[in-house]
């Protein structure tokens, strides 16, 4: 019967060793059931560890084992200042993948199978006495909705095969992590945060983050198409074209105006600067919208009742309107 492959074996101080870097005068044991292992090695098979089938080891309980050995020992050297750690991350604005640098000493220590709740997780880091993350390892079964939804820590799921790649390398099939932001969007926010500085609007009344439950505004910038100056623009529940007050307290630059293009009034953005009205279709119903992709209402003008939506779609049928009020 053919032998185990095993890509890691222990050395004689318990250390998880490649295959690559094992040594023939050296003696290693099988991570799961500690059998000693023999290395091979040729011209045509890849270098690796075996241990025959009858040692009732299985390929799942060494990569499993193994998997989180890694992990428990990335997070140690992390501690220690001797590397750092590229999460694979979603930005929770833009919704781009980049990859988020843990710094090296952002834990203090790292331990297998470790009570979280009511759950025992794989592994843990930790910094000083509280657990910062829990690392679950996916070799068969995921991380399943109640387990998910029911621990109290930051934690990602990993898959093993990914881990035994490169264990300082992350890349979580499920997570629950603290919002992250990838460097475009960080430095976009700070850029609006200092415009409307400049303009005298307290961030108290807004968000930058184009989340919708955040905040009752969403704040971004526009330059006007008449002073041709950068201002300030924001998104609220009710727009476009806003019939009903705007909660209050509200940025200052948001007023009830007439408009001849809309044929009527409503709540919309006004310059800073020159005190023009700022195009409802412009900050959301264009594709290049500011805030395209943000929640909008229905627009009910003249008996006449169109569902907004961004895209082509939503410019066609909002265009269709405007024209018939000319």
């Amino acid at each position: 019967m053919e032998s185990l492959k095993v890509p890691y074996g222990l050395d004689h101080q318990g250390k998880l060793v490649v295959a690559d870097n094992a040594l023939k005068s050296d003696i290693y044991k099988c991570p799961s059931c500690n059998a000693e292992l023999v290395l091979r090695s040729g011209e045509i098979r890849t270098k690796h560890f075996s241990h025959p089938t009858s040692s009732n080891c299985g390929t799942e309980s060494i990569l499993h084992i193994t998997a989180k050995k890694l992990i428990e020992d990335t997070i140690n050297a992390n501690a220690l200042g001797k590397s750092s750690i590229a999460l694979k991350s979603t930005c929770d604005n833009c919704c781009k993948e980049f990859n988020l640098n843990i710094p090296m000493k952002t834990f203090t220590g790292s331990r297998q199978e470790v009570r979280v709740s009511e759950y025992i997780c794989d592994v843990v880091g930790f910094r000083g006495d509280e657990i910062a993350i829990a690392i679950e390892i996916l070799n068969t079964h995921k991380v399943d909705q109640k387990k998910a939804e029911n621990l109290n820590v930051y934690w990602v799921e990993l898959k093993a095969e990914d881990v035994l790649i490169n264990p300082n390398e992350w890349a979580p099939v499920q997570k629950h992590l603290k919002a992250s932001f990838c460097r475009s969007c960080k430095d976009r926010f700070k850029h609006i945060n200092t415009l409307c500085d400049s303009w005298d609007i307290d961030r108290i009344l807004y968000s930058v983050i184009k989340k919708s439950d955040l905040s009752m505004y969403v704040a971004d910038t526009e330059t006007c198409f008449k002073c041709k100056e950068e201002v300030p623009v924001f998104w609220w529940k009710g727009v476009p074209f806003c019939q009903s007050e705007p909660p209050y307290p509200r940025p200052s630059s948001v007023k009830y105006r007439n408009s001849k293009q809309y044929g009527g009034s409503y709540w919309a953005n006004t310059c800073v600067n020159c005190n023009v009205v700022q195009g409802d279709n412009f900050l959301y119903l264009f594709d290049n919208a500011p805030f395209k992709g943000m929640p909008m209402a229905t627009v009910i003008k003249k008996k006449e009742m169109v569902k907004i939506v961004t895209g082509k779609s939503a410019t066609s049928e909002f265009m269709k309107v405007i024209n018939r009020n000319f």
